[in-house]
């Protein structure tokens, strides 16, 4: 899994309507305020449908490209003629704009939908194509036109700023001022989660004790200060719908129980099922939070100094 993908996603932008973070757990038990489940584009998939308003077979051959690209940016994304079950939809309708015995120009609006409908992002592309490409097809011209558009797309579903031409930008300058200490958490030791339908029981523990270990968190199995354990329960909602709570429960080394983390929402039926793979991470992102302010406020005591 690649650095960027583990998250630049999570993706500021989305993952910033997960809510803001709790008071520190304190004084016994307490639950977080529940955070969205896995809204964003590469939790469950994105459907890329054929583009409305072209001619056959050119609103697939689009289609495909997009999808094809998108995948090549580790986003989970499948061309479909409808959207049957994943996470969000990106559509585009063609409207000519003007049209000679040779060429047609092509406006393209793009729409990266929720699973609620909700229009996320929009990109207009302006195209010119030679009227045979338009009235038979052209599958290189296609895939020229589908990548534009999933880079364009891409930078709000994973945060990826890709350099279409020239040099790369170089980095920028390092702040000056000193540095905040980091928190002092204590070490874990974090369990597979139970009730995960697919490979879900690893993958999101996996998930989860990379997401902390990124940030400072120290793993230990043989002794943890705090034991992290997760329950996935999923139950059906509709006929097309299920409602997946995830939660985690920290306990120390007696067994006290010292705080959770909620995850819950309604998510198309099957999709958890089969292989997580970035699943998993947007999950352990949309929860990162929650569960890093957990642990710091549970930290053990500073060593005392040594003489």
């Amino acid at each position: 899994m690649r650095a960027r993908f583990i998250f630049a996603l999570l993706m500021t932008g989305l993952l910033a309507a997960c809510g803001n973070l709790p008071q520190p757990f304190r004084d016994g038990p307490k639950v977080t305020t529940d955070n969205p489940l896995l809204d964003v584009p590469t939790a469950v998939g994105i459907a890329v449908v054929p583009v409305r308003g072209a001619l056959q077979p050119f609103d697939t051959q689009i289609s495909n490209a997009v999808a094809q690209r998108l995948q090549s940016f580790e986003i989970p994304a499948e061309a479909v003629p409808s959207n049957a079950g994943l996470g969000f939809t990106l559509e585009a309708e063609a409207r000519p704009a003007e049209a000679t015995a040779a060429n047609v120009g092509i406006v393209l609006n793009w729409t990266l939908r929720s699973r609620r409908g909700t229009s996320m992002r929009s990109y207009r592309q302006v195209v010119t194509v030679p009227a045979t490409s338009w009235r038979d097809g052209d599958a290189a011209l296609a895939a020229q036109i589908g990548n534009e558009a999933a880079i364009a797309m891409s930078d709000l579903i994973i945060g990826l700023s890709i350099p279409v031409d020239g040099p790369v930008a170089p980095p920028p300058l390092a702040d000056a001022r000193p540095a905040l200490p980091l928190p002092n958490f204590p070490s874990v030791s974090v369990q597979p989660v139970e009730g995960a339908p697919g490979d879900g029981r690893e993958a999101l523990r996996v998930a989860v004790l990379q997401s902390l270990m990124d940030n400072g968190v120290r793993r230990d199995e043989i002794n943890p200060q705090v034991v992290l354990t997760c329950q996935l329960t999923a139950t059906p909602y509709d006929q097309t719908s299920q409602k997946v709570e995830i939660v985690w429960r920290a306990m120390d080394r007696s067994g006290k129980e010292l705080g959770t983390v909620k995850l819950d929402n309604t998510i198309p039926l099957g999709g958890l099922d089969g292989p997580w793979g970035p699943t998993a991470y947007a999950v352990a992102g949309a929860a990162l939070n929650d569960l890093l302010t957990l642990l710091a406020a549970n930290a053990p005591p500073p060593e005392p100094r040594k003489p």
